[in-house]
């Protein structure tokens, strides 16, 4: 993992890439599309979860329908969902684990190849 020094000679972690994750570019769209058109079975989408259970609506519903931070930010502003307890850039990197774990998980289990 790279590191990067702040201005003060401190460091500090950059984000995960999907690559670090082990998750290349086609693997990643076959995960995003299992998860919109809904092939994977709901336990499995809560075991990728398992790590972050305060945020799971709000990622489960990212994957499922492919919205985007700022599209959520919308649903919380209008009063129909309550806000997260996580800035963006926590979002994006819960995200990304999501799809580290649902990748394994897939693995571990061979489910995959019962959903497709």
């Amino acid at each position: 993992m790279s590191r990067r020094k702040r201005r003060n000679g401190t460091n500090t972690m950059q984000r995960r890439s999907y690559a670090e994750y082990g998750i290349g570019r086609q693997r990643l769209e076959e995960l995003q599309s299992g998860c919109r058109t809904g092939i994977y079975p709901p336990e499995i989408l809560k075991a990728a979860c398992k790590e972050f259970e305060f945020i799971e609506p709000l990622i489960l519903l990212s994957v499922r329908q492919g919205k985007s931070f700022d599209k959520l930010k919308i649903l919380w502003e209008l009063g129909e969902m309550e806000r997260p307890a996580v800035s963006r850039s926590g979002f994006y990197r819960f995200r990304r684990r999501f799809f580290a774990n649902l990748d394994r998980e897939l693995k571990e289990r061979g489910a995959e190849r019962e959903a497709i």
